[in-house]
């Protein structure tokens, strides 16, 4: 085993050296969907994306993504990743490469859908649980200049939360390089960068102790040496 995760490490290290490029990178939807759906790895991005505490993920359950219409006519669809939060908090993660002009619609309508799922006749509305969409986008997508942006229902001329039941977070990778010094310092911008790696120097830039990083790389390894 040993030896085993020695010469990982080697290669690794000789790759990143020579800066060689990634033969998938995260931004793949493929290599997303599968990192992400353990649950060890989507514990780690969502403490640095919520900014929890370790002991804030009480219990993380990562479920089918399949949303389904309550009618024929109704839109289907598929989300990155959703996941459970602590019993009482929704959380679907999407990524999108190229650029789609309605994705602020998009991420309306899977989060309202989220938002009333499960609720059933009499029960008060009280029970609705807080829902949170995550877009993870290879384009820009805010005006604003920034990589993250965290977006929640407040009344705009005294700035008061009108509910924190929906809220949306848009990671928008083209902006990780403009990143200000604030953000340096930040968990968040170092998952950025490591989605938006495109070789394995700057993988292993990203890492910087996480062990929660640390895991994505070495997944990242294995989906390297399996050609398929």
């Amino acid at each position: 085993m040993k030896d085993t995760i020695y010469s990982r490490e080697q290669y690794l290290r000789k790759k990143a050296a020579e800066k060689e490029p990634l033969n998938i990178q995260l931004t793949n939807n493929y290599a997303f969907r599968k990192l992400f759906k353990m649950n060890y790895i989507a514990r780690g991005f969502l403490i640095a994306l919520l900014g929890l505490d370790e002991e804030d993920v009480v219990k993380l359950e990562v479920i089918d993504p399949f949303e389904e219409g309550e009618n024929e006519e109704e839109k289907e669809g598929i989300l990155d990743i959703k996941i459970y939060l602590n019993d009482n908090k929704k959380i679907n993660i999407e990524t999108q490469n190229r650029y789609q002009e309605d994705w602020t619609e998009r991420s309306l309508f899977y989060n309202c859908r989220m938002f009333t799922e499960g609720l059933y006749h009499g029960q008060p509305y009280g029970d609705l649980e807080p829902c949170i969409h995550v877009g993870i986008l290879d384009f820009d997508l805010m005006k604003t200049p920034g990589f993250h942006h965290h977006i929640k229902l407040l009344d705009i001329k005294i700035n008061e939360e009108y509910s924190s039941k929906l809220q949306f977070h848009v990671v928008q990778l083209k902006q990780v390089e403009s990143a200000t010094e604030e953000e340096k310092q930040t968990e968040l911008y170092y998952w950025a960068k490591l989605l938006a790696a495109k070789d394995w120097k700057q993988v292993e830039e990203t890492i910087r102790g996480n062990p929660y990083r640390e895991a994505v790389k070495n997944e990242m390894y294995k989906m390297s040496q399996d050609e398929k």
